[in-house]
C-alpha cells in the first residue's frame, strides 16, 4: 500500500515569544522531514536563536528556507533591538510588541510575490492575527498554531461562549468551568484572559475573533494524553484539529535536544551531563520557573531554602538578566547558598537544554511553572512533577496534570502573579511546603509509586504517537492531505466545456471566486499557452457576511449540510459584481452559459438581453424523471419515504422510492430555491447537458420535447482532455503522483484493478468504510481505494488500518490515495477492470467513457437515478442494493448496509469469467467506443456543440459574430 504526496509549500510565522518559536521550529522540521518545502519569517533577533538548528535540518536536505524582516521596535514605542516577549523591560509592552508585528505586514507580503513556489497554506501563531490578511489576499488556507492543549483550548471557549463569567462577583469567587469531561473548578482570576488590563482584553479578543476565520488549528499535544478534551475541541472547530505533537520528541539525538532554544548557559557535555551521571535514577529534582518567570527576591529565595531543605540533589535553573536575577546572585553568595549545597546542588544562569536534563535517568521530578512546553516535555520524559503556575494558561494546565492526569502534586498556588504587581503578592509558598511535595513525589509510598508509574507510561505513549503508525504521526499525514485536497464536481466539467468551445474559436470568460479559480490554474495556463481565448473574472466571495467561515467557497469546505442555503446565498451576492464586470468587457457577451444551481444568472441575462443557457451535471434520464415526477404529481399520492412507486411517462419501467429522489423536490427546507431554480430553468433558452445521445436516446429525445428541442448533448467533456498531463491536472491538485500512480498500474494485467472511489462528499460512517475495506482485501485482486481526507472519519479510518494491520496485509496489491485523485487518468488505464462508485454523475460518465464496468454503492442526490440507468438500462453494472440514502447529519442511524461479503461477491460477479460477466465487459467496452466516436469530427456531441455555436450566432447575429461565453 503506498500514498504519494505533491511538495506543499507551508508558510510559518512564529510568535517572537520563546515558548511559541521552539515548536514552531520543530514543526517546521517535520513538515520538511516529509517533503514539503518550509518558508519561517521572523525577525533577524529571533532568527539567531534557533539558526544552529535550521543550518543543521538543511544540511540533511530539508528544504527550509528564512525569510528576516525587521523588526519595528522604535516605531512601535519599545526599546531598540527588542524582539521578543522575554527582552521587555515590562508587561505593558506587550500590545506595543504585538502592534509592532503587525506593522510586519505589508513587508512581508512583498516578500511573499518574490516567492518562487506558491505557498499552499500559512501556519501562523493564533496571536498573529494579521496574518488573517495574507491569507486571503493570497488565497491559501490559514492554519492556527496553538501553543497550549485541547484541555486548556476548550476551557477558553465554554467560558466564553457560555459567559460563566457575567455572573462571577469577585477574583477569588470558584466556578465550575461548564461543558467539560471533568468537572474543573477555577477562579476568575485564574483565568487569563479575565483578569488582564482592558488594552490586553481587547487583544486577547481580537486573536479568538481571527481565530474563528483560520482553516485549522495545529495543536502540539496527542490524543491519547486528553481524548476527551480533544473530541471536543474537534467539534468546536468541525473537526479542523490535528493534535501531531508532543513536537520536541523530533529532536531524536543530544545536538538536536541541546541546541534547540536559545544557546545553553552551560556546556551540557562537560558540565551538568556528567553531573547527572553521578546520581541514581529518579533522584534529581529538576526545577526551572520559565523563561518569563516574575517571581521576586522573597520568592525565590524560599525556593532555594526548600531545595536546600528536600536533601534531594538538584538543578535550579534561574532567569538570567533581569535585575531580580542579580539580587538573587547577590544573595547566593552572601548567604553561602552554593558553598552549602555544591556537592549535590547545580544552579544554572540563563537557558538551558530542557529537553536533554529531563531525557536523563536520573531526574526524578521537574518543578515547574506548567508553560505547556515544559509541561510536555516534562510528560515526554515520563516524569512527574510538582507545579508552580504563575500566569497566562498556567493554572488550567496544572488542573490537566493533577487532576486529570493525576501524575502532579500542586504547591497551592492560587493567586497568578500579575505582571507589575508582584510586589503585592507576599510569599505564598513557603520552603516546608516545597520540601514536603518533593518528598510526596519521590518517597517510596503507594501513593507515589502509582504517580511514577502513570507519568512513566504516559512517556512511553508519547514517544510512540510521534512513531510511524501513531496518532500523531497519523495526524500529520492527514493534514497534509487535507491541504493538498479540494474539489470541485461541477465546475470540472464547465471548464472542459470552456476548453471546448474555445477550440471553436469562441472567446470564453469565466467568472468565478479566488478560491475556485485557483483549482483550475494549471489546467487555464495550459490552455492559454495553446493560443485559446480564455478569460478569468474572479470575484470576491461573500463568506463571512452570510455566516460561512471565511474562505469558504465551495461546497466541499463547508462545515456542514446546515452552510448549503447559506452557500447558495452568498453565491447569489455575486451579480451585482458580475454585471459590473461584463459591463466593462471590450466584446459583448453574446451567451451565458450558467451552472443550474445559479438561478440569479437569469437576471444577469434579461438584462444584457443574451440568452441564458444552463448547464446540467446531470443526465438526461434524471432531468426528465424530475420533470415528470413534479407535472405529473405522482408524490401526493406517495404516502411515505420508503414506499415503491413507478416514474411516468418514461421509455423503461423504473421503480424509486421518495428517499431515493434528490433532495430538493422533497426537502422543505430548500424547497424555495429549488423553485427559483426551475423558473430560472423555465426562462432559459436552453441546456446543455454531459451526455451523450446514443448513450440515453429515449430519454434524450422526451427530454429535448419537454424543452422544445432547445438540448444540446455535448458529452463525454471529460474526453477533451487527450493527454496523461490534461487528464492528471483535471480539477483539484492530485494527492498522488499520477507518474507514481501509472507505474503502479502496469504492474497487474489487464482488466484486473478494482478502482473504488466514493466522491469527495462521501459520508458512509467509519464502521461501513471499514466493511468496504475488509470487502477489497477479501477479493483478493489489486485495488486502488480513494479515501476522502480531511475529516475526522477519514481519520477514523486511518487508525484503524494501522491498528488492525489491514495497510501491512494489503501492502503488496493496495494502492490506497488520501484526497483527491486523477480519476480519468486511472480508469483509462487497461489495467482497470471494475469500478467501484457512488454513481455521481461525472464519476459514472468517466467510467462509461473509459469502458469500465461498475459496482454501484449510490448514497445520496441523483446517484440513484444513475444507478438504475447503468444497473437496468445500460446493464454495464453490479448493485451492492444499497436502497437507503445516506441524509447528511443521520449517517450514524443508517449504519452498516453492506457487508463485506456482499462487496466480495460484486466484485467477483463483474470480474469472473462467466458469460454474463463477459457479457457486461462487451457492453461497458462498447459504450466506451461509442462516446470516444460522439465527440470527434462526425460525432452526435460534435455535431452538437455545432449546432449550438450556430444557434448562439443566429441569435445574436445583429451583434457580434465572435462569440463569448
Amino acid at each position: 500500500m503506498a500514498t504519494q504526496n505533491k511538495q506543499l509549500h507551508f508558510v510559518l510565522f512564529p510568535l517572537m515569544a520563546q515558548g511559541h518559536m521552539i515548536p514552531m521550529v520543530d514543526i517546521a522540521r517535520m513538515l520538511a522531514k516529509r517533503g514539503a518545502k518550509i518558508t519561517i519569517v521572523t525577525t533577524p533577533g529571533n532568527a539567531a536563536r534557533f539558526e544552529n538548528v535550521l543550518d543543521r535540518a538543511i544540511e540533511i536536505g530539508l528544504s527550509i528556507h528564512l525569510i528576516k524582516v525587521n523588526f519595528p521596535s522604535k516605531e512601535a514605542g519599545l526599546p531598540e533591538g527588542c524582539e521578543n516577549f522575554d527582552m521587555m523591560p515590562s508587561l505593558d509592552c506587550a500590545s506595543k510588541l504585538l502592534h509592532a508585528a503587525s506593522m510586519m505586514q505589508q513587508p512581508v507580503e512583498e516578500k511573499f510575490k518574490e516567492l518562487k513556489l506558491r505557498p499552499s497554506c500559512i501556519i501562523a501563531d493564533m496571536s498573529l492575527t494579521w496574518t488573517a490578511s495574507i491569507a486571503r489576499k493570497f488565497n491559501i488556507p490559514k492554519i492556527s498554531f496553538h501553543g497550549g492543549c485541547c484541555f486548556c483550548i476548550l476551557c477558553v471557549h465554554n467560558i466564553r461562549s457560555s459567559k460563566v463569567l457575567d455572573k462571577i462577583t469577585s477574583e477569588t469567587e470558584r466556578f465550575v468551568v461548564p461543558y467539560l469531561a471533568e468537572r474543573i473548578e477555577m477562579t476568575k482570576a485564574q483565568v487569563h484572559f479575565a483578569s488582564v488590563n482592558s488594552e490586553l482584553k481587547e487583544v486577547h479578543d481580537r486573536i479568538m475573533d481571527a481565530d474563528k476565520e483560520s482553516y485549522g488549528t495545529i495543536i502540539n499535544s496527542f490524543e491519547e494524553l486528553e481524548p476527551a478534551f480533544v473530541k471536543d475541541y474537534k467539534n468546536v472547530k468541525n473537526g479542523k484539529v490535528w493534535c501531531i505533537g508532543p513536537v520536541s520528541l523530533c529532536n531524536n539525538n543530544e545536538l538536536d535536544k541541546a541546541q534547540r532554544g536559545k544557546k545553553s548557559s552551560v556546556d551540557e557535555h562537560d558540565q551538568f551531563l556528567k553531573w547527572l551521571d553521578l546520581w541514581k535514577p529518579v533522584s534529581v529534582v529538576y526545577a526551572c520557573l520559565g523563561s518569563l518567570c516574575n517571581l521576586q527576591l522573597p520568592h525565590l529565595i524560599e525556593l532555594g531554602l526548600g531545595l536546600e531543605a528536600s536533601n534531594k540533589p538538584f538543578i535550579w535553573v534561574i532567569r538570567g538578566g533581569t535585575s531580580i536575577s542579580e539580587e538573587v546572585e547577590k544573595w547566593i553568595k552572601e548567604y553561602g547558598f552554593e558553598e552549602r549545597i555544591k556537592g549535590r546542588g547545580l544552579v544554572i544562569r540563563g537557558w538551558v537544554p530542557q529537553v536533554l536534563i529531563l531525557s536523563h535517568p536520573s531526574v526524578g521530578v521537574f518543578l515547574t511553572h506548567c508553560g505547556w512546553n515544559s509541561t510536555l516535555e516534562g510528560i515526554s520524559a515520563g516524569v512527574p512533577l510538582v507545579t508552580w503556575p504563575l500566569f497566562a494558561d498556567q493554572f488550567l494546565n496544572e488542573k490537566l496534570v493533577v487532576q486529570v492526569l493525576k501524575i502532579a502534586v500542586t504547591l497551592g498556588l492560587e493567586e497568578p502573579m500579575k505582571w507589575g504587581e508582584e510586589e503585592k503578592v507576599g510569599v505564598k509558598v513557603k520552603r516546608e511546603t516545597l520540601k514536603s511535595a518533593l518528598e510526596e513525589v519521590l518517597n517510596e509510598e503507594e501513593e507515589s509509586k502509582e504517580r511514577r508509574e502513570r507519568a512513566r507510561k504516559l512517556g512511553e505513549m508519547a514517544k510512540r504517537v510521534v512513531d510511524e503508525g501513531g496518532s500523531s504521526h497519523l495526524n500529520m499525514t492527514l493534514f497534509l492531505d487535507d491541504i493538498a485536497q479540494q474539489e470541485g464536481s461541477h465546475m470540472i466539467p464547465m471548464v472542459d466545456i470552456a476548453k471546448l468551445l474555445a477550440k471553436r474559436g469562441a472567446q470564453i470568460t469565466i467568472v468565478t471566486t479566488p478560491g475556485n479559480a485557483a483549482r483550475f490554474e494549471k489546467v487555464f495556463a495550459r490552455a492559454i499557452e495553446t493560443g485559446l481565448s480564455i478569460h478569468l473574472i474572479k470575484l470576491k466571495f461573500h463568506s463571512k457576511e452570510v455566516g460561512l467561515p471565511e474562505g469558504c467557497e465551495n461546497f466541499d469546505t463547508m462545515p456542514s449540510l446546515d452552510c448549503v442555503k447559506k452557500l447558495l446565498h452568498a453565491a447569489s451576492m455575486m451579480q451585482l459584481p458580475a454585471e459590473k464586470e461584463l459591463e466593462e468587457l471590450k466584446l459583448r457577451p453574446s451567451c451565458i452559459i450558467a451552472d443550474m444551481c445559479l438561478p440569479w444568472t437569469i437576471n444577469i441575462a434579461r438584462k444584457f438581453n443574451i440568452p441564458r443557457i444552463s448547464f446540467h451535471g446531470v443526465c438526461c434520464l434524471l432531468l426528465l424523471s424530475v420533470h415528470n415526477i413534479r407535472s405529473s404529481k405522482t408524490l401526493d399520492n406517495v404516502s411515505s419515504e420508503t414506499e415503491r412507486f413507478v416514474i411516468p411517462y418514461l421509455a423503461e419501467r423504473i421503480e424509486v422510492t421518495k428517499a431515493q429522489l434528490p433532495a430538493a423536490p422533497t426537502n422543505s427546507d430548500l424547497k424555495e430555491f429549488h423553485d427559483q431554480m426551475i423558473e430560472a430553468e423555465q426562462g432559459s433558452y436552453g441546456a446543455i447537458i454531459n451526455s451523450f445521445e446514443e448513450l440515453e436516446p429515449a430519454f434524450v429525445k422526451d427530454y429535448k420535447n419537454v424543452r422544445n428541442g432547445k438540448v444540446w448533448c455535448i458529452g463525454p467533456v471529460s474526453l477533451c482532455n487527450k493527454d496523461e498531463l490534461d487528464k492528471a491536472q483535471r480539477g483539484n491538485k492530485s494527492c498522488v503522483d499520477e507518474h507514481h500512480c501509472l507505474k503502479w498500474l502496469n504492474l497487474w494485467e489487464p482488466a484486473s484493478v478494482i478502482y473504488v472511489c466514493l466522491g469527495s462528499l462521501c459520508n458512509l460512517v467509519v464502521p461501513q468504510l471499514i466493511e468496504l475495506g475488509l470487502g477489497l482485501e477479501a477479493s483478493n485482486k489489486p485495488f486502488v481505494w480513494v479515501i476522502r481526507g480531511g475529516t475526522s472519519t477519514s481519520e477514523e479510518v486511518e487508525k484503524w488500518m494501522k491498528e488492525d494491520g489491514f495497510e501491512e496485509r494489503t501492502k503488496e496489491r493496495g494502492l490506497v490515495i488520501r484526497g483527491w485523485a486523477p480519476q480519468v487518468l486511472i480508469l483509462s488505464h487497461s489495467a482497470v477492470g471494475v469500478f467501484l462508485t457512488h454513481c455521481g454523475w461525472n464519476s459514472t460518465l468517466e467510467g462509461i467513457s473509459a469502458g469500465v464496468p461498475m459496482v454501484t454503492w449510490p448514497l445520496f442526490a441523483d446517484q440513484f437515478l444513475n444507478e438504475k440507468l447503468v444497473v437496468q438500462v445500460l446493464n454495464i453494472a453490479v448493485s451492492l442494493g444499497f436502497e437507503q440514502p445516506m441524509k447528511w447529519g443521520e449517517e450514524e442511524k443508517v449504519g452498516v448496509k453492506v457487508k463485506m461479503e456482499t462487496i466480495k461477491t460484486a466484485l467477483e460477479e463483474v470480474l469472473d469469467d462467466g458469460e454474463e460477466c463477459k457479457e457486461r465487459r462487451e457492453r461497458a467496452r462498447r459504450l466506451g467506443e461509442m462516446a470516444k466516436r460522439a465527440v470527434e469530427e462526425g460525432g452526435s456531441s460534435h455535431l452538437n456543440m455545432t449546432l449550438f455555436l450556430e444557434e448562439i450566432m443566429q441569435h445574436g447575429s445583429s451583434n457580434n459574430h465572435q462569440l463569448e461565453k
